[in-house]
């Protein structure tokens, strides 16, 4: 689905027709679900998440003036709705001391693919790095998105790629 197609989808929505809504939903649904996924752990929660998003989105796309940006407010309400959920809960996920130290050496360990690598960058960049390449976001969205400035998106971005470089040649 071309931006224009999308753009044109937004305004059909905002004029009050729910198809629209159905053909966002199934263009964008897998990634924003596979967003929360990796940031709660918890395919359930990351289900009601997304549906929350959509239940606001219905009820608020009116508000949004330019359906250019139509993409990076979906995922800027979803960002939110993530950080409420952990507010709410306060969840903290700890290592069960438990399991062997070898079954974790293992589990880190393995080639899944370089993809993997991806996962072991600080915060900040992980996240830039995230919706950049998982999520088809351009540079100027994420800015949006995450609430901060072209250059620390730049910035952050850059950082990434030198060290999924570094982790990528490590393990070659």
């Amino acid at each position: 689905m071309t931006n224009a197609d999308i753009e044109l989808l937004v305004i059909e929505l905002q004029f009050g027709d729910r198809a629209a809504l159905g053909k966002l939903y199934q263009h964008f649904h897998v990634a924003m679900r596979k967003y929360a996924l990796m940031r709660v752990k918890d395919s359930m929660v990351a289900d009601d998440l997304v549906q929350n998003v959509w239940a606001k989105i219905a009820k608020r796309v009116t508000r949004l003036n330019d359906v250019s940006l139509f993409k990076s407010w979906l995922y800027k309400a979803l960002r939110w709705e993530i950080i409420d959920w952990y507010r709410a809960s306060r969840k903290e996920v700890l290592l069960d001391e438990n399991i062997p130290e070898k079954t974790i050496e293992l589990v880190f360990s393995e080639p899944l693919s370089p993809l993997r690598h991806l996962f072991t960058l600080p915060a900040k960049e992980r996240d830039v790095a995230e919706l950049f390449y998982l999520n088809d976001l351009n540079i100027k969205e994420i800015s949006l998105v995450a609430g901060i400035p072209l250059g620390t998106v730049k910035s952050r971005l850059h950082r990434a790629r030198t060290l999924l470089k570094k982790r990528i040649s490590d393990t070659e």
